[in-house]
């Protein structure tokens, strides 16, 4: 396929349109970072092959067009085989430094979520694991889809990621798929971390909803700056204030006083489809993930709110995090598999020897009309995603490609 690669947002190289939708794709330069560009009509997303990230999903229309709701760290983003060249990188500590100097957007956490052990770290193993610090590599290209993947050479497990995009739709469906090559049955991890951020988290202006139940606060010290009770088990999204007060979650913090927190909440297990929405009333932009329940049971929420103050965060960094996937804690593995279950669910999940396993979730963004406060529902009916609204009477529709 012809490309065209875009610096700066100029277009340098020839761009081949394709169909009467008008698909398109092409290499990006996404703040000093390379990504592959796929777009319709209606939504571009970019993805950048150095950790797999999904860095960038806008609208080609719409009040809220061009306007990336996830984070973009307040540190320069650096291309992992480049990290060990860079003037800042090497000084941030290990096992957080290889994520935290690629980091963009949504990254994906396999072949477990959180931090390694301290054998594993000493024998190189990252925060997240190794799928969002590694370089991606492209398969085939098609025209309404990108299809890439990474080999995990520490965990011997290879990765592969679809995007598929439909004609006029602004949404996605994405579908990975995780191989496990050793020949022995085996507990992991597999979570997405899609992180929100400014201009689009807004204090006062920014909403999160999940179909959520069981709740509970980070029973460690996740920051000397929890603004939440440590331990304590609540109802989603009225989370127990370290000092005796309600907090609703859904809000982003709306104190100007410096903060970091972390809770876990169970998806209703009734539900077939678990969703994160996240939208902002100011701006009328909503954005969402759908997901099979029954293979992602929980979503956790981070919070940081100016609090870290070492480096790379120097105290600048805003983001909210909203991670659905297979483990309610960022830990080790070991400390997974050693809770088993938590609140009655699962803490991991297994993959068989010498097999694979694949799960597909979407990914829509929208406009959405005056009045609008949240949402109440999504679910998936054949191929589109169905969003019902909260605040007005309006159900969104989007087409998928499952």
């Amino acid at each position: 396929m012809t490309s065209k690669r875009i610096l700066g947002g100029a277009l340098t190289t020839l761009c081949l349109l394709l169909s009467a939708h008008a698909y398109a794709q092409s290499v990006v330069d996404y703040h000093g970072r390379k990504t592959w560009a796929l777009e319709n009509r209606a939504v571009r997303v970019l993805v950048a092959p150095g950790g797999g990230h999904i860095a960038s999903v806008t609208l080609l229309s719409g009040g809220a067009k061009g306007l990336n709701p996830f984070w973009l760290p307040p540190w320069q983003s650096v291309e992992p085989q480049n990290r060990s060249k860079s003037n800042a990188f090497p000084v941030y500590p290990d096992p957080a430094g290889p994520l935290l100097a690629s980091i963009l957007g949504q990254n994906i956490c396999v072949d477990f979520f959180g931090a390694p052990s301290k054998a594993e770290a000493a024998a190189g193993v990252p925060v997240h694991g190794e799928a969002p610090c590694l370089v991606w590599t492209a398969g085939a290209k098609a025209q309404k889809s990108i299809t890439y993947s990474v080999n995990l050479p520490k965990a011997q497990m290879n990765v592969t990621r679809k995007i598929a995009m439909t004609p006029d739709s602004s949404a996605l469906w994405i579908t990975e798929t995780v191989e496990n090559k050793t020949a022995f049955d085996r507990p992991f991890g597999w979570q997405q971390h899609p992180s929100f951020g400014p201009p689009f988290v807004e204090q006062g202006a920014t909403f999160f909803d999940i179909p959520g139940t069981k709740s509970i606060v980070y029973p460690k010290e996740f920051s000397t700056g929890m603004r939440l009770k440590k331990g304590e088990e609540f109802e989603w999204p009225y989370a127990p204030g370290a000092n005796g007060e309600q907090v609703d979650l859904r809000a982003f913090p709306l104190s100007s006083a410096k903060s970091s927190d972390y809770t876990a909440t169970i998806i209703d297990p009734s539900r077939k489809w678990g969703y994160v929405t996240a939208i902002n009333t100011k701006r009328k932009l909503l954005v969402g993930y759908v997901w099979p329940r029954a293979d992602w049971p929980w979503v956790g929420n981070w919070e940081e709110n100016h609090f870290r103050a070492a480096k790379p965060w120097l105290g600048k960094a805003l983001a909210r995090g909203m991670e659905f996937g297979t483990t309610p804690w960022p830990d080790s593995r070991k400390d997974a598999v050693q809770l088993n279950t938590l609140l009655g669910q699962p803490t991991y999940r297994w993959i068989s020897a010498q097999s694979s396993q694949s799960i597909g979730y979407g990914l829509f963004i929208a406009n959405v009309p005056a009045g609008t406060t949240g949402v109440k529902d999504v679910q998936v009916e054949g191929n589109r995603i169905k969003v019902t609204l909260d605040g007005v009477d309006k159900t969104l529709s989007f087409a998928v490609t499952r």
